[in-house]
C-alpha cells in the first residue's frame, strides 16, 4: 500500500469512528485559550482543544502536512542535482575541447619549427664549414718568427706558464726544421682550453668567446698556417 493511500485509508477510519461514536463517549479536554502560542504549554504547534476525533484529525493534518514539505524538499533536492550534474558536464566538455585545441595548436607549431629548421645539404654543409675556426692572421701569429699576439683575456698571469710554453714551441716551429712539436702544442692549448672554462663565471662573456675562438684558431694553425 503506498504512501497516500493509507493516509485517505486513515482520515476514512478516522471519520467512521467520529461519526458513529456516542456523545458520551466523547472525551471533553481543558479547554485552551484562543490566541496563546505554541510554547506557552510546552508543545510542538498549538492544538486547541476539542475531543478525541478531532485532536486525531488534527494530528493526521500534521502528517500529512510533513509529508507534503518531504516531497517538496525531495524535488527541490532533485532539482539541485541535476543542475550540479549538468554544470559537471558542461564543464568536463569545455575541458575537452580546450585540451584538443591545445593539442592542434601544439602540433601547428611544432610543424612551423620544423619547416623553419629544414635546410638542403648545401646549406648543412655551410654549416659544417662555418664550424671550422678562421685561420689566424699574419699579425696574430707571425709565420716567419713564430710569434703570437695573445689576446687581452689569455694575458693573465694564471696562464703565464702554458703560454710562455707555446711561445716557444710556435718560435722553434718556425725558425727551425725540428719535427714533433705539434703534439705539445695541441697538449698545452687544451690545457688553456681547461683554464679558460674554469673561469667562465667571472669572465665578461665577450671576452671569454675572444679568447676561446683564439685558441682554436691557434690549434688549428698546426693545420693551415697563418695567412
Amino acid at each position: 500500500m503506498t504512501r497516500h493511500a493509507w493516509l485517505v485509508t486513515c482520515l476514512a477510519a478516522g471519520a467512521l469512528v467520529a461519526g458513529s461514536a456516542p456523545a458520551s463517549a466523547q472525551v471533553a479536554v481543558a479547554p485552551v485559550v484562543t490566541g496563546m502560542p505554541w510554547f506557552a504549554g510546552g508543545g510542538y504547534g498549538y492544538y486547541g482543544g476539542g475531543t478525541a476525533a478531532g485532536n486525531y484529525f488534527m494530528g493526521l493534518a500534521q502528517v500529512i502536512r510533513a509529508e507534503g514539505q518531504y516531497n517538496a524538499m525531495t524535488a527541490q533536492g532533485m532539482v539541485s542535482y541535476e543542475e550540479a550534474r549538468s554544470k559537471y558536464i558542461d564543464n568536463v566538455n569545455r575541458w575537452t575541447q580546450a585540451y584538443f585545441q591545445m593539442r592542434e595548436a601544439n602540433d601547428a607549431y611544432q610543424r612551423q619549427k620544423f619547416a623553419r629548421t629544414k635546410h638542403s645539404r648545401e646549406t648543412l654543409a655551410m654549416v659544417a664549414a662555418s664550424d671550422v675556426p678562421l685561420r689566424l692572421s699574419s699579425y696574430d701569429l707571425d709565420p716567419i718568427s713564430g710569434k703570437i699576439n695573445w689576446p687581452a683575456p689569455l694575458l693573465e698571469a694564471q696562464y703565464d706558464g702554458v703560454r710562455s710554453d707555446l711561445d716557444q714551441l710556435f718560435a722553434t716551429r718556425a725558425t727551425t726544421s725540428q719535427t714533433g712539436t705539434s703534439a705539445p702544442i695541441h697538449e698545452d692549448i687544451r690545457q688553456l682550453r681547461d683554464a679558460l672554462r674554469s673561469n667562465i663565471e667571472t669572465m665578461p662573456a665577450n671576452d671569454y668567446i675572444a679568447a676561446r675562438k683564439f685558441l682554436d684558431s691557434l690549434d688549428y694553425s698546426i693545420v693551415q698556417p697563418a695567412r
